[in-house]
């Protein structure tokens, strides 16, 4: 099957032992969407292209969910992490949420092996 701009997912890999409303989950990956967007198209011009892609066609997301230390690697690797606060269930710089930039499925599946759809 040939690859095309429609195999765009971004991927958000929540913490699996996140203590979270489906609220404060929401919160959590919506910062992390900001965190991306941002971090992408003002700090890492390497993903223009693939990020104007997605964005024309449909934007797919998916939320996986691991253990801290495979969510750990991938922020070692670069990837923007987000923290908790502190202000509710979860310790001050609690790891709650890693995003991957838009990319495209066959490249994804090495760096979201060992997670599970949420």
């Amino acid at each position: 099957m040939k690859q095309t701009d429609q195999d765009i997912v971004q991927y958000y890999a929540v913490n699996e032992q996140l203590v979270a409303s489906p609220g404060k989950l929401a919160v959590q990956v919506a910062h992390a969407a900001a965190t991306m967007t941002l971090h992408y198209l003002l700090n890492d011009s390497r993903y223009y292209e693939v990020f104007q892609a997605w964005l024309n066609n449909g934007q797919k997301k998916v939320v996986l969910q691991g253990p801290e230390e495979r969510l750990r690697q991938l922020a070692n690797e670069g990837f923007p992490s987000i923290r908790d606060a502190g202000l509710m269930e979860n310790p001050e710089g609690f790891l709650t949420v890693v995003v991957l930039p838009p990319m495209n499925k066959k490249v994804a599946e090495e760096r979201i092996a060992g997670l599970k759809v949420l």
